[in-house]
């Protein structure tokens, strides 16, 4: 996808050097907006090969979907996305049990403040009033993150508020990202976020429109540079296509990793990108 590569080259043609928590450094810019029109194809990059991350993302989009925090549901799937930020160091400092993540995506989208189910209140909402403006969803919540200089959470939310709107016979999804790995963790993002709007269309009987992404702090890592400027050599090819089985359409807590299927993907070989720990 052209948009992700004019990213990529914003954040080395513009970039400041800051400092992070992994004490990698990072090249950062600020306030950026990307268009992704689902007709148009699915927005999978191309520009390397994410087949055997599929799997993965697909896994975790279910795992966050379902409510859970706790990365023993994501290993019944085998994938152990979040293990390098399961331990004692981690977690276990913050008074949680070996598993557990404490209050982030899927306890914020389903249990907001211990009793919101947020992302059924949305459908439902849109199902009554289609045209309301009120289909947000937050991720961020201050009082579950760090209260007084004090964390209350390894790893915030980085994606931190969606909203869901209905123009014409199509959902749209705006993602509002305060902080995003444009390396490692946006092509995941963008593709997790543009199932959820094809699966949240088909709940309402409607055409996935267009995924809205506004990313606050782009960066890219300095151990990433290297893998960037080879992936910037590439051009993208066509968009994949993504369908959802049939059998469950219109459920959209009743998935497998398996009813997601990829069509026509032919990107060009992997490179490994280094993830910021």
């Amino acid at each position: 996808m052209i948009e992700y590569l004019n990213l990529l080259e914003d954040v080395l043609t513009h970039g400041k050097s800051r400092s992070d928590p992994q004490g990698v450094g990072n090249y950062s810019i600020f306030g950026r907006q990307v268009h992704y029109h689902l007709k148009d194809g699915f927005p999978l990059i191309t520009t390397r090969d994410m087949t055997k991350q599929w799997r993965v993302l697909v896994g975790e989009l279910l795992w966050i979907l379902s409510g859970s925090t706790n990365t023993n549901d994501l290993h019944r799937n085998g994938i152990k996305l979040w293990d390098q930020w399961d331990t004692l160091e981690t977690s276990g400092k913050l008074g949680f049990p070996k598993g557990e993540l404490g209050p982030t995506y899927g306890h914020q989208l389903r249990n907001f403040n211990g009793r919101i189910d947020q992302l059924t209140q949305v459908i439902n909402m849109l199902k009554l009033r289609p045209d309301t403006r009120r289909g947000i969803i937050s991720y961020w919540n201050l009082e579950e993150v760090e209260i007084d200089g004090q964390e209350k959470i390894f790893i915030a939310p980085c994606i931190a508020m969606l909203h869901l709107s209905k123009q014409d016979d199509e959902l749209n999804l705006h993602m509002f990202q305060r902080a995003a790995d444009l390396a490692a963790g946006v092509p995941f993002d963008v593709a997790q976020y543009a199932l959820l709007l094809m699966m949240a269309a088909n709940e309402l009987k409607l055409k996935p429109g267009t995924l809205v992404h506004t990313l606050s702090d782009a960066h890219i890592y300095k151990d990433q540079i290297p893998a960037v400027k080879q992936l910037l050599q590439r051009q993208p090819k066509p968009r994949p296509l993504v369908t959802i089985k049939d059998s469950l359409s219109g459920d959209l807590f009743n998935h497998q990793i398996e009813d997601f299927n990829l069509h026509n993907y032919d990107p060009h070989p992997p490179i490994k990108i280094p993830v910021a720990t």
